[in-house]
């Protein structure tokens, strides 16, 4: 017997040719296995971006800032990733924004980036502290998780422990979420008239708010009354998104809502005078 034939007989008569024989034998097999291991590659590097270094320097709401990287540059206006804080003109608005104010306020801060929403915004998953700040916000009641299939989401542990808790907005009968109330109301308004003259910022940064946040996987339903002023009555009222008599905690706040604020519940009768049973008695 030749020795070739002795080769062949003992390739036939011992292990199975494993996958690295099988592809070293095949040239196109091989050609096929580079290029796949540089798709994978250059996939796996536009997913994880570089951590970006810097400091928040203005807080817009309970969910969007504007970030200064180390090194300089034009500040980025951030959308903080899987969360969803209340508008700055409804209920609990204002505490989520002066929350994240304090939270974040003169500490370096770690962003990972996550692509970009419709209005061009980054979303990111900021760090302050060691501290996941997108979960620390839903974790204290001043935000909420976003939802995936089966009502999932990344943070629906910690929202359901603050509800539990009655943190943050949670503490209050009634608590709206956000895609609930944009779908009512409609957005707060645009720029710099939708929120509240007292607006905290820690540094000018050019930045200027959209005219709202997108809508959860839908498309944003037309307004349903005028956007919610917001300018402080003289005895310091404001309408900030509320519209029942429960939600009241006296009868000339009652008043200046059923005369000054859009949408509110709280005349049945329409005799002019509001929350008779609770407050105007």
């Amino acid at each position: 017997m030749k020795a070739g034939a002795l080769r062949m007989t003992s390739l036939s008569i011992g292990r199975p040719a494993g996958m690295f024989e099988r592809v070293q034998a095949h040239p196109c097999l091989r050609a096929c296995l580079r290029i796949g291991l540089g798709i994978a590659l250059l996939a796996s590097a536009g997913a994880f971006a570089a951590p970006l270094q810097g400091k928040v320097v203005r807080v817009f709401d309970g969910d969007s800032v504007a970030f200064q990287a180390d090194g300089g540059g034009k500040p980025v206006e951030i959308r903080l990733k899987d969360i969803d804080a209340p508008e700055i003109c409804q209920a609990g608005g204002t505490e989520a924004r002066d929350f994240l104010q304090s939270f974040v306020d003169g500490k370096p801060a770690r962003l990972e980036t996550a692509g970009k929403d419709v209005y061009g915004r980054t979303l990111a998953v900021m760090t302050v502290d060691e501290m996941n700040v997108n979960q620390r916000l839903v974790a204290e009641g001043h935000a909420w998780s976003i939802r995936t299939k089966w009502n999932q989401g990344p943070f629906v542990s910690q929202e359901k422990m603050a509800q539990a808790l009655k943190r943050g907005l949670h503490g209050t009968p009634g608590a709206v979420m956000p895609s609930e109330f944009r779908r009512i109301k409609g957005p707060c308004g645009g720029g710099a008239a939708s929120a509240p003259a007292d607006a905290p910022s820690v540094a000018p940064s050019g930045a200027s708010r959209p005219a709202a946040k997108p809508a959860r996987g839908a498309a944003m339903a037309p307004p349903l009354a005028p956007p919610v002023a917001t300018q402080v009555g003289a005895a310091g009222f404001r309408c900030d998104g509320r519209t029942q008599c429960s939600q009241m905690t006296s009868c000339e706040e009652a008043r200046y809502f059923l005369a000054q604020c859009p949408g509110v519940k709280m005349d049945g009768n329409r005799d002019g005078v509001p929350c008779e049973r609770q407050w105007c008695s």
